[in-house]
């Protein structure tokens, strides 16, 4: 009788411990499938930010160009307001000469 009562308990045990078996293999069965997809997004990432730098890197030695194109039209710039107003000074001086001279 007691064998009984005892086998009972283990069988209630067994059939517990069973069930929390396959809880946990299911739950394991779905932790390795996010693992997967983790693995998956995480490599996307990776080339994702690996894109972004190569974009930067091209941005960067496009302005890097543009602002050597843009201070040598700064430096014509420059040269061609000097030779503007070399040209307004020069009737002044002109006029000033003749002024000078009393030539009228």
């Amino acid at each position: 009788m007691i064998s009984y009562l005892v086998d009972a308990v283990l069988l209630i045990a067994l059939a517990f411990t069973s069930m929390r078996v396959s809880r946990m293999h299911r739950e394991l069965a779905r932790l390795r499938s996010y693992q997967g997809e983790f693995s998956t997004i995480v490599h996307e990432t990776a080339g994702a930010f690996d894109v972004i730098v190569t974009a930067a890197s091209d941005s960067t030695a496009n302005l890097g160009r543009l602002a050597n194109v843009l201070s040598g039209k700064i430096d014509q710039a420059h040269e061609a307001i000097a030779a503007l107003d070399a040209r307004r000074a020069e009737p002044s001086l002109a006029v000033r000469a003749g002024a000078d001279t009393g030539v009228s």
